[in-house]
């Protein structure tokens, strides 16, 4: 993956560019990185950020100052976060009389709290074309900041698959489906088509997250229940990816294949995510992000602060939606041209 998602993630992914591998496995750097005082950059000019936790004491980011002490990013008072729930094994019998969770926006199903709060997944897709400026600030061991970059999202909210990415220096990546392009300076980058799935399919989740959960025929809710943190309980759902090939099979898996997984925490009360953890099954790496600073965008209403926390808590980066607003759009602007 491009120098992007190797400080958002902390190696999100392992089939990337070294730029996005985490820096808590060694390696010897490349002879075009260099550092400067104690930061070492990549050969893409981006901070390399230590994946290895700190125990020093993080600084809020805006905004964070107004919120309870227990329920700030990082703050002392909140419990260790919990790795994503995995299933118990149960045998072929005992998975055929556990009674199926109900996903998406069937009768049931825990989704429809949070819907009732985000607005429908309806709602979403009427959203139709637009275009979106995201900020992301890449913070150091201390909480300062080490990193800011811009990039121009474009999206097609009525379709699941339709995000085009523009960078500075004139990189650009697309998809519609399973179609994905990479270009720089105007000419096709087919080296870069890998990083560019991921970093689209990362951003477009972020965009459409949690309305694309109410697809059952692509997520489904594996298990639901309480969770508490601190002086509060929560409301856990965890959901998994479907794969296709599993749409056509009856029973369990013979040798199941890694699957995507979510897990999406929200008040019970009013219906409000507070976070969401995600793990793709091509890293295999678990990555938790506060979801903050709610907002309507044409009578949805969207996160427009996201802090990714590590396992101590503190605040490794952090996404802000600067501006949405709504563009025309084709399929001709999701493909290569």
């Amino acid at each position: 993956m491009n120098a992007l998602l190797g400080v958002l993630l902390g190696a999100m992914v392992q089939q990337v560019p070294p730029a996005t591998k985490p820096a808590a496995q060694p390696q010897t750097p490349p002879a075009a990185e260099s550092r400067v005082s104690n930061v070492q950059f990549d050969t893409n000019g981006w901070p390399i950020v230590a994946d290895t936790p700190s125990p020093a004491k993080p600084a809020a980011p805006a905004g964070e100052a107004a919120r309870p002490a227990g329920q700030r990013a990082g703050s002392e008072g909140a419990a260790a976060p919990t790795p994503l729930a995995e299933p118990t094994p149960v045998d072929a019998q005992s998975q055929r009389s556990m009674p199926a969770l109900a996903s998406g926006m069937e009768l049931g199903s825990p989704l429809l709290e949070v819907f009732q709060f985000v607005r429908s997944p309806g709602a979403f897709k009427a959203l139709a074309g637009q275009q979106i400026w995201w900020r992301i600030t890449i913070y150091g061991a201390q909480g300062e900041v080490i990193g800011v970059r811009e990039l121009t999202h474009t999206a097609d909210c009525t379709f699941a698959e339709r995000d085009r990415l523009e960078y500075e220096g004139h990189r650009i990546y697309g998809r519609s489906g399973a179609s994905v392009f990479a270009e720089r300076q105007g000419m096709p980058w087919p080296t870069d088509a890998e990083a560019a799935g991921h970093e689209l399919g990362l951003f477009g989740l972020h965009l459409r997250m949690p309305w694309c959960f109410g697809d059952p025929m692509s997520y489904v809710v594996v298990s639901r229940g309480a969770f508490d943190r601190s002086n509060e309980r929560l409301q856990r759902i965890v959901l998994e990816r479907r794969l296709q090939s599993t749409l056509e099979v009856v029973g369990p898996e013979i040798d199941p294949r890694p699957r995507d997984r979510f897990e999406l925490l929200y008040e019970p009360t009013t219906g409000t995510p507070r976070e969401f953890v995600h793990r793709f099954a091509s890293s295999g790496q678990t990555r938790r992000v506060v979801l903050e600073d709610w907002r309507e965008v044409e009578g949805v209403r969207m996160p427009h602060r996201r802090i990714y926390v590590d396992e101590t808590l503190r605040q490794t980066t952090m996404l802000e939606m600067l501006r949405i607003e709504r563009a025309p759009v084709t399929d001709r602007d999701f493909r290569l041209h």
